[in-house]
């Protein structure tokens, strides 16, 4: 009879063992091997063998540019990493750019630094704490990252002058990133660009949770998850949520988005376009999954952001 006791408690650990290491796979810098909450969130990888090309492509020309790297101390300690490239002749506006989950300066931003080098404006991007050569321990997903992107403005203001203008654009984590900005931006913000952002972590979290078949038990993995967050990283999952941070929007705002987006749903982006208080507009790429509307429809996306830059820069 006294096994059951026993049984049942190191059942429990072992679900406890499970659940912080869940947690660690999903929130914690890269440096423990990947696990199974990890590999989902990631799964929204480019997979066709065209698109990827396109990205190969993009990322090969980004190596051979000549990025000036530098650093900034953010509020928490952290030194973070900055790239810079320069248009080729002397320009007041820059582009600057939030990547997604788990990726770099090199990662998702990759797409865009040729565009805007060649429409004669300035692009800069980071690693986000807990990624790429940044430091720091725990993702944010857009708290700590939008952030430390107002630091980044106030430096880029500081470095090359009050006069400056900045377009901020950013995609999925990013784009929520720079959702999450969106009230808080100095004057010198023209346009924010929104590719795929999701309305708040928690309702990401559920979403992908219930597409994994995870529906019941959702709710209850995620309020144990958000204890250990609240504990550990520091910042309460509900604080990601962006939504009023759009309503308030202090520049334009163009949301994008795919059309086939089964991970960051669609109806996400079109939710925030609505709630935008600022002047909007809104481009959905048809048959383009979670981050490929650049690369399903690059002469699109480009066009567009000719047409906004063109009338709110």
């Amino acid at each position: 009879m006294k096994k059951l006791p026993l049984l049942a408690a190191g059942a429990g650990l072992a679900a406890a063992g499970l659940a912080f290491y869940s947690y660690l796979d999903l929130m914690y810098k890269e440096s423990i091997p990947k696990g199974p909450a990890r590999r989902i969130l990631e799964s929204q990888t480019i997979t066709d063998d065209a698109l990827a090309r396109k990205c190969a492509e993009s990322m090969k020309w980004v190596d051979e540019q000549p990025l000036e790297t530098v650093d900034l101390k953010n509020d928490r300690g952290e030194t973070l990493k900055g790239y810079l490239l320069m248009a080729p002749e002397n320009s007041k506006t820059f582009a600057v750019f939030a990547h997604g989950y788990r990726a770099s300066y090199r990662g998702d931003p990759a797409n865009f630094y040729r565009y805007y080098y060649e429409k004669g404006i300035n692009f800069f991007t980071c690693d986000h704490t807990a990624h790429g050569a940044s430091e720091g321990d725990w993702v944010g997903f857009d708290v700590y990252e939008s952030r430390d992107m107002l630091l980044w403005l106030n430096y880029l203001t500081e470095r090359f002058g009050d006069d400056i203008q900045i377009i901020l654009h950013g995609v999925s984590m990013g784009g929520a990133t720079v959702c999450q900005m969106a009230n808080k931006v100095p004057k010198n913000v023209k346009l924010i660009v929104a590719d795929c952002p999701y309305t708040g972590a928690v309702d990401e979290f559920l979403f992908v949770a219930e597409s994994s078949g995870i529906k019941k038990s959702a709710p209850y993995i995620l309020k144990v998850i958000n204890a250990m967050n609240k504990g550990l990283a520091g910042y309460d999952l509900a604080e990601t949520d962006v939504r009023e941070s759009v309503k308030n929007a202090g520049a334009p705002m163009l949301f994008v988005h795919g059309t086939a987006d089964d991970f960051v749903p669609t109806k996400m982006g079109k939710e925030l376009y609505e709630l935008c208080s600022s002047e909007k507009e809104l481009l959905l790429v048809d048959g383009a999954k979670h981050a490929e509307s650049v690369v399903v429809d690059a002469d699109g996306y480009y066009k567009k952001l000719d047409e906004v830059i063109e009338k709110y820069l």
